[in-house]
């Protein structure tokens, strides 16, 4: 376990995410005393996105289209 003060994880962050990457823990405080803790992990591979994944899973009523209330003055 490592720890920086955010200062420190500033200046040396190539130090402060190698060791974080090897899988140590890295603490870095801030100077309100508050603690963080930093881990690495592995983004999630996004596939293409795929148009109308969504359909037929969201519905629109006719009250969706009504005038709010809230804007009622200055509709007149």
């Amino acid at each position: 376990m490592k720890t920086f003060t955010i200062e420190e994880a500033k200046q040396n962050l190539d130090e402060v995410l190698e060791h974080a990457k090897q899988g140590g823990t890295v603490i870095i405080i801030a100077d309100d005393e508050q603690a963080y803790q930093l881990v690495a992990t592995i983004a999630p591979k996004k596939g293409p996105r795929k148009a109308g994944r969504l359909k037929g899973k969201i519905k629109v009523t006719d009250e969706f289209y009504e005038p709010l209330p809230e804007f009622e003055p200055y509709s007149e």
